[in-house]
């Protein structure tokens, strides 16, 4: 049981440092282990997107130079 802990910590350690998903497999069904960083930005995007239009203004914004962009706020 100490090598599966040992061998689990360092899989941990792994996608903390990486910012990668681990897949975890088993015959019953599968798992993804994510940082928390990771699962908050994937969780945002989420929120994000269900807004209705804010998808494509995100895209749009994205295609804007940043020279062309506000240099301060209007509110």
């Amino acid at each position: 049981m100490k090598d599966v802990q040992e061998s689990f910590e360092q899989i941990f350690e792994d996608v903390l440092v990486s910012g990668e998903p681990v897949e975890i497999l088993k015959e019953t069904g599968n798992a993804i282990l994510v940082s928390e960083e990771v699962w908050r930005g994937m969780t945002e995007t989420l929120s994000l997107v269900a807004i209705p239009d804010m998808r494509e203004s995100i895209r749009s914004g994205m295609r804007e130079p940043i020279a062309d962009t506000a240099k301060g706020l209007d509110w």
